[in-house]
């Protein structure tokens, strides 16, 4: 393993009492969970785009059908990260990181939204009043059980950052529940969060759209995804591995098993509850062997290669500005194309305008802001408040077959 110091690892959050030792200030990144960031915002992408090409290219809507799962694989992934990379902060300190990492961009991407559908004519979609961008200012909008609020502004993606929102809201009180127990108690402790969710989901999938999407929105049921994630990292922190007949065996399993909603996904695409709940098991499965693998050093080459890598790096700016540019390329007629070759042109333009436009907020706006703010954190905290964290100490038990002197802890970027 290569020791790695930098100033974005050492600002990781976690939350340890002031009597432990500091957490190292050393560790590995992990680009494979990074890289698979772009490949949920790609999947979403699909989802915003193939009701208008499916006609021509019907291939897209293999995965366009279901794309909206890709928001399911974002949940899970925060929990794992953020218990995953962890450094003593204060539950204030994490919380103003938090929005130094998220607000500043979705801020710009609800301006950029307005400056863009306003014009076009776009604006009333789903039933929108200009009014109902004062729930998406406060992050609230999808806990109203209205489309025109939850879905109303940023093209029907930034109703997951009200989400996230709360789930930030809640980590500190869900990592202090969890931390302090044994795995199989963490494990059956998730299981009450997830079952549930789960099965109100699928209860409101079969009751109509306007209740399915109502739910698929909602933060509460989306919270056991979340929790979820945080026991896996929990997991990975202790040092919980899959032996390697049992990371092939499930490896096999959550790719066969994906098959299953992409199947169904042609007949019952639009049950948004039941799709998320078919395909949580296996990105449960694909994020914890991914990290775990990364963490005792082992690179997975396609997902950890430099674009892609890259392409995770950026996928907030993309997800958040897509729909935006999607707009603009459906008024300039872009998806009107009659012949499936002039179809993967358009998209690949789309694709093309949405990663350069992700890339230029990411350098100059998401960036820049983050910078600053967490200048201003630092300015203001004090020394002796440091350590002072609401949360238990997790040290990771290193497995045997990875234990040596110079181990340390993995992080990965939130």
């Amino acid at each position: 393993m290569t020791r790695r110091t930098s100033p974005e690892s050492a600002q990781q959050e976690s939350f340890r009492p002031s009597r432990q030792l500091p957490a190292p200030q050393t560790g590995l990144e992990l680009p494979t969970l990074t890289g698979l960031r772009g490949v949920a915002a790609t999947l979403v992408f699909l989802r915003h785009i193939h009701a208008d090409v499916q006609g021509t290219l019907p291939v897209v809507a293999v995965l366009g059908n279901i794309g909206y799962v890709g928001v399911t694989f974002f949940f899970v992934l925060s929990g794992f990260v953020l218990t995953w990379a962890t450094r003593p902060i204060t539950a204030g300190q994490f919380y103003w990181r938090r929005f130094a990492r998220v607000y500043p961009l979705y801020f710009a991407a609800i301006w950029i939204w307005l400056a863009i559908a306003w014009p076009l004519g776009t604006l009333g979609d789903f039933g929108s009043k200009p009014l109902s961008i004062l729930p998406s200012l406060l992050l609230v909008q999808a806990w109203v059980p209205t489309q025109s609020i939850y879905f109303g502004w940023g093209g029907a993606v930034l109703w997951s950052l009200s989400c996230e929102a709360f789930f930030y809201l809640v980590f500190p009180h869900v990592y202090r529940r969890f931390a302090t127990r044994t795995n199989p108690e963490r494990i059956r402790a998730a299981l009450l969060f997830v079952l549930p969710a789960a099965a109100v989901a699928c209860a409101a999938s079969t009751a109509g759209s306007r209740f399915d999407l109502a739910a698929y929105a909602n933060p509460a049921v989306r919270l056991g995804e979340f929790v979820l994630g945080v026991v896996l990292g929990l997991l990975a922190r202790e040092g919980a591995r899959a032996t390697p007949w049992q990371r092939r065996m499930l490896t096999a399993f959550s790719c066969a098993w994906l098959v299953v909603p992409i199947l169904l996904g042609y007949r019952y695409g639009h049950l948004q509850g039941f799709m998320d709940t078919l395909t949580l098991p296996a990105f449960a499965i694909i994020i914890f062997l991914a990290g775990t693998r990364e963490a005792d050093g082992r690179r997975i080459p396609v997902f950890s290669s430099r674009p892609l890598v890259y392409f995770g790096e950026i996928s907030y700016a993309f997800y958040l500005i897509h729909p935006a540019t999607l707009t603009i390329s459906g008024e300039l007629g872009w998806v009107d194309a009659t012949t499936a070759a002039g179809t993967a042109l358009a998209i690949l333009a789309d694709f093309a305008l949405s990663f350069a436009f992700a890339a230029v907020l990411h350098h100059t706006v998401e960036g820049p802001a983050r910078r600053w703010l967490m200048g201003v954190l630092r300015s203001r905290s004090s020394p002796r408040h440091a350590y002072r964290s609401l949360l238990p100490d997790v040290r990771p038990r290193i497995p045997p077959e990875s234990a040596s002197a110079d181990h340390v802890v993995p992080v990965a970027r939130p």
